[in-house]
């Protein structure tokens, strides 16, 4: 099986602190669906789904032409937090189908991931815990190498959506210190504030058209680049109230272990 790329892999938060964050990689179904399509063919694999002890299990069976029979590996998922619109199983299901990926080597060397921290910019809420400072930012893998004895990974670079490095494990390519980033302040006039509390409105109606967003899709990538902007313009309230609608219809993968 195929080690996954820099374009296969996924970037979460998991916690924010006072230093900065720690970041999860991790795998979509649609990546595991690739994957074994490239590997045995899109007609010589299928997947199944069965209950065992109210535990949903998915099931991918691989066609053996030597043995000319079905090969099937199992394992179980984990249901997605309540979103109120009853989604939680379809997410215990992509976790089943992601699980039982790994068992057939799609993504194990994920497991081998350095401890992540990224050196961000972060901000104490009210109540006490962190948030990122830019809570629109974004992360992805800028390069990924793996051992060629033991595929584990051994380098690792990740950066943000402004191209900066937020973490490396390579000698010489080491992340700078976050900047504390002032958010730009507009020209206030009434003629502006019309124009963004008019356009703030166009994107909650669009948002309320959606059942469910699946995030990076180009109606949700509109409405958060949007939010981000208003957001540096000072209309922090307005792109707050945005990116909140946003991600409570934006269907996420559960990460994989």
């Amino acid at each position: 099986m195929r080690k996954l790329t820099k374009e296969d892999i996924e970037v979460k938060v998991k916690t924010v602190s006072e230093k900065g964050a720690v970041l999860l990689l991790y795998k979509t179904a649609r990546v595991d669906r690739a994957i074994l399509d490239e590997e045995y063919g899109a007609m010589n694999w299928q997947s199944d789904y069965k209950t065992v002890n109210d535990n949903l299990y998915c099931g991918i069976g691989v066609y053996d032409k030597d043995k000319k029979e079905w090969v099937w590996k199992w394992d179980c998922g984990i249901e997605s937090r309540a979103d109120g619109e009853g989604n939680e199983k379809k997410g215990e299901a992509s976790d089943a189908f992601k699980r039982a990926g790994f068992k057939w080597g799609i993504g194990v060397e994920l497991y081998s991931a350095p401890f992540t921290f990224a050196k961000v910019a972060t901000s104490q809420q009210k109540d006490g815990s962190w948030k990122l400072t830019n809570k629109f930012q974004k992360f992805f893998v800028e390069e990924i190498n793996y051992d060629k004895v033991t595929g584990d990974i051994s380098e690792l670079i990740i950066i943000d959506d402004k191209g900066e490095i937020v973490f490396s494990n390579v000698k010489g390519r080491q992340p700078k210190a976050p900047k504390k980033e002032e958010p730009q302040k507009p020209e206030k006039s009434q003629a502006n504030d019309e124009i963004v509390r008019k356009k703030v409105e166009e994107c909650k109606q669009s948002i309320a058209k959606h059942a469910k967003y699946i995030e990076g899709d180009a109606d949700h990538q509109i409405v958060a680049r949007f939010a981000n902007k208003i957001h540096s313009l000072g209309y922090t309230e307005e792109a707050n109230e945005l990116i909140s609608l946003l991600e409570e219809k934006t269907e996420k993968d559960s990460i994989p272990f």
